[in-house]
């Protein structure tokens, strides 16, 4: 039977003997573990000042090699994923699933080591964890992490999210900058300025589904560039198939407004293109975010979007110009 997933980790947390100081020299933190005689399965070496606080954490490789004399803390990895004791299970295993970590650390709210949650718990719990990394990845395409989900304070989950909503901002403002650079053609014919809450929905689905897809490629082990190329390339034959077929049903069906073929072929032809840039466009950012060692999911999800609507809007007006005036 499955444990209640709303469960506090601190009522889980398991003690962690494998602590040392960081003024300690290696040397120093080896007879220190020596003496506590460790019986619990080692996974990681955790590091805390005088007064508890979790500092960082040592490899064994550093542990082992480094020279005895050198201090813990220059040879420590300071940058530690950790949980807070008041959050709950189901946040402790996507946190473990997303970093593929054996551990957790868990602090309190003055961030001191109160022990671990390690990896076991996925056998004993017999948690979902794929429904919850889809949980976890759909917040963050939303431009969201999963940590931001337990803030309490009104104004941090403000300014952690609110970033993202600029942008999507600024992505509108630019659109309504576009449509009225393009007021002459959507003055002269109206039935362009009907279909553009479609085209726009089109391209941000589109756009969607191919961001998606860049994240399943990441997920791959020891991804070559001729295999990554070769994924974008189907996606985009996908996408292309897509194009044609909606391009020419709203193309078929916009000549039921009697506007002519020449203004139903720029619809067509319009939708088509947009749908197969903002592809382009959804199936890269991931991937040039991943490239620059950015987290693509938080980051692409707002992104993707406003250029898709900026492209396709500008795209589409551009369109109609040049072939209806």
């Amino acid at each position: 039977m499955r444990k209640d997933l709303k469960m506090l980790v601190k009522d889980r947390v398991q003690p962690v003997h494998t602590v040392v100081h960081e003024e300690d020299s290696i040397e120093k933190a080896l007879t220190s573990l020596r003496r506590k005689k460790v019986a619990d399965k080692i996974i990681y070496f955790y590091v805390t000042d005088e007064e508890g606080h979790l500092k960082g954490v040592l490899s064994t490789r550093a542990l082992l090699l480094q020279d005895p004399k050198t201090k813990v803390s220059s040879v420590m990895e300071k940058s530690v994923v950790r949980i807070q004791e008041s959050q709950n299970l189901e946040q402790a295993m996507g946190l473990l699933s997303q970093h593929r970590l054996l551990a957790l650390p868990v602090v309190d709210e003055n961030q001191k080591l109160q022990g671990v949650i390690d990896v076991q718990l996925y056998l004993e719990e017999n948690i979902d964890i794929l429904q919850s990394q889809r949980n976890l990845e759909l917040f963050q395409i939303l431009g969201m992490t999963l940590e931001e989900g337990i803030y309490r304070s009104p104004w941090k989950g403000y300014t952690k999210r609110m970033p993202w909503i600029f942008c999507n901002m600024i992505g509108g403002l630019a659109c309504a900058v576009i449509s009225h650079v393009f007021e002459l053609v959507l003055g002269r014919v109206l039935i362009l300025a009907m279909f553009i809450p479609l085209v726009l929905s089109l391209s941000e689905s589109i756009s969607m589904q191919s961001m998606t897809q860049s994240f399943q490629i990441l997920r791959k082990q020891n991804l070559s560039l001729k295999r990554l190329l070769s994924r974008v390339f189907s996606e985009m034959r996908t996408a292309a198939l897509m194009a044609v077929t909606s391009g020419l049903l709203i193309g078929v069906v916009s000549l039921l407004w009697q506007s002519g073929w020449r203004t139903s072929a720029t619809i067509a032809v319009g939708i088509m293109t947009s749908i197969l840039l903002s592809a382009m466009i959804g199936a890269s950012i991931p991937l040039l975010l991943h490239a620059k060692k950015l987290d693509p999911k938080v980051a692409s999800g707002p992104v993707v979007l406003t250029l898709a609507d900026v492209v396709t809007t500008t795209l589409y007006l551009t369109l109609a110009t040049v072939w209806l005036l």
